[in-house]
Parts: structure tokens; sequence; C-alpha cells
């Protein structure tokens, strides 16, 4: 989670994380976009995205990123003698990170038997690989994406353990 309060750009921020999650060849689409009036210092926004990117023909990653600002209005900043427009907001940002196995519903729709091969083949089989292969991966990516933005943001902690 990164919780941020201050003056920036959400236009580019959008886009950079658009971009990165493109870039990784993830299919994206916005679940929700909410904005809403509240109070006299700003809007209220919520919006949420989901990325997914099929690995295999049964790992698939999941991406889930929500956004809540508040207080969200635009300002008149100068930068290098310049008057830019921006945006000055209180954000929070959560990322969600899944691995969704049998994404195709091949073993979970079948018999019974196939229900038992299929929780067989996920736990015995191919545990170690999804955990280790798909799963690390996976969550060292988010970390990547949430260091992205928090140097988009200029914090003081843009960077991160791994």
């Amino acid at each position: 989670m990164i919780r941020y309060k201050g003056v920036f750009d959400y236009d580019g921020m959008y886009k950079m994380m658009h971009a990165w999650l493109i870039s990784k060849r993830f299919l994206f689409h916005e679940d929700k976009y909410k904005d809403k009036v509240s109070t006299p210092f700003g809007n209220e926004i919520e919006a949420k995205w989901t990325a997914e990117k099929k690995v295999t023909e049964f790992v698939m990653e999941k991406i889930t990123i929500e956004f809540h600002l508040w207080d969200f209005s635009e300002v008149e900043v100068i930068r290098d003698g310049k008057k830019i427009k921006m945006n000055k907001a209180r954000m929070e940002i959560k990322f969600f990170a899944d691995i969704i196995l049998d994404y195709s519903k091949k073993f979970s729709k079948g018999s019974e038997f196939a229900q038992k091969l299929g929780k067989f083949y996920v736990e015995k089989i191919i545990y170690w690989d999804w955990r280790i292969k798909y799963a690390n991966a996976l969550e060292y990516s988010v970390y990547d994406l949430q260091t992205k933005v928090k140097k988009y943001l200029n914090m003081d902690t843009g960077s991160n353990a791994y």
C-alpha cells in the first residue's frame, strides 16, 4: 500500500502505471471509476484496475490495483519558471497479486475424478513450480511497480528491499 499527500501529476502517474502493465504484457481494464464531489476541498475518487496475464495454459497472473483519493483538486504550480497544472490530494493505492490456477476450468468443471486429478496436479506435481516460479516472480513485479510509483511521486521511500 502507498499513502501519499501532496501535489502530483495524476494523469502522468496513470499513464506510467498503464504503460508498465502493458509492457509486462498484462491485459488491463478498469473495473470501477467513481468521482464524486464530497467536500469544498475537492473531489473523492475511487478506481479499481484489474490486469491479467495468461502465463501457461494452467496458470494466470492477476494484479488488482485500488485507488482512493480524497480532496482531489487541480492546482497551478510553477516548475522551471513555467506554470503547469497539477493535482493535489490525499491518496491511497493498494496493490494485490494473485495466481489463478486452472483458470480455464479444465479440471474443476469435469467429473469427480477430473477434480481429484486437478487437485493432485496442483498439490503434488506443480506445487513448487507455481509457488516459486510464478508467485514469487509476480510478487517482485508488483514491488517493482510500487517502487516506480513511489519514485514518480518523489517519495522519500522510493525504493524497496527487493
